[in-house]
């Protein structure tokens, strides 16, 4: 099962204010929205390039223009999370969802950071906010979330109908297929596997390890000897490092073991 969560994108973390103030003391009128929002681009293009100290300086100066700003606070936990203290991600996540509980992309991403910690009935909620708001652009990456936190929790049929919450969506998003594939596959729906794993092939040209260990095991349950083998000499040729092929070769020794599932 693919366990790869869809994060927003950092610049996405970056979104329009509204409303504007004036300085005093004779100073012209500055918009205050718009500079805090130019912080935040340039501290999440700097976190993009790898260079987090530049990206503090900017995030910080949106946070001190506006302490309240969620999208500022959402762009430090992300720094936070680039520096792997969770600890303050989680307290930026939060001060971010206190100024604005509507925010979406926060909410996302901090179900992102309670599935990480193996929190998954506490991600559920965040993800189904995140997923259920009807402005929020990136909902289908929330529902996405939201499945693989059912999942973690043995809930099959609530993942089921979320994935495809998320693949109504975006009807090419391939890492879907393969979960509702290897789903399918694990259930002895053969059928219903290949469906998904065929329409991945239709959206993506250049398969992922992924798809074709899942290919290698559908095509072992269909009894399809030359198409297995084919799939296996394609994944130890292309891909003889990634993960996928030391799970075959586990899978290859315990069905010669005869104690494969």
């Amino acid at each position: 099962m693919i366990n790869t969560f869809r994060h927003y994108s950092l610049l996405a973390a970056v979104l329009v204010l509204a409303g504007c103030v004036t300085s005093g003391g004779g100073q012209r009128e500055v918009r205050v929205d718009e500079a805090v929002q130019n912080r935040i681009a340039a501290g999440m293009e700097y976190l993009q390039m790898g260079k987090p100290n530049e990206a503090r300086q900017h995030i910080s100066r949106a946070l001190e223009l506006e302490p309240r700003s969620a999208p500022a606070h959402n762009a430090m936990a992300l720094l936070y999370r680039y520096e792997g203290d969770s600890e303050r991600e989680e307290f930026h996540y939060r001060r971010a969802l206190r100024a604005d509980r509507n925010f979406s992309v926060a909410r996302n991403n901090y179900g992102i950071l309670l599935h990480q910690r193996g929190d998954y009935r506490q991600a559920v909620q965040q993800f189904e906010r995140a997923a259920n708001d009807s402005s929020y652009n990136s909902r289908g990456l929330a529902f996405e979330n939201l499945a693989r936190s059912y999942m973690a929790l043995g809930q099959r049929d609530e993942a089921v109908a979320a994935y495809n919450r998320a693949l109504r969506l975006n009807p090419n998003a391939s890492t879907i297929l393969l979960d509702l594939g290897n789903i399918h596959l694990e259930e002895g729906d053969l059928r219903m596997a290949r469906r998904y794993l065929d329409q991945y092939h239709r959206v993506i040209e250049q398969p992922r390890p992924a798809a074709i260990w899942l290919g290698i095991r559908l095509a072992a349950a269909e009894g399809n000897a030359t198409r297995q083998t084919e799939l296996e000499r394609q994944l130890t040729e292309e891909f003889p490092n990634a993960a996928e092929t030391r799970a075959w070769r586990r899978w290859r020794d315990d069905m010669a073991r005869g104690t494969a599932g």
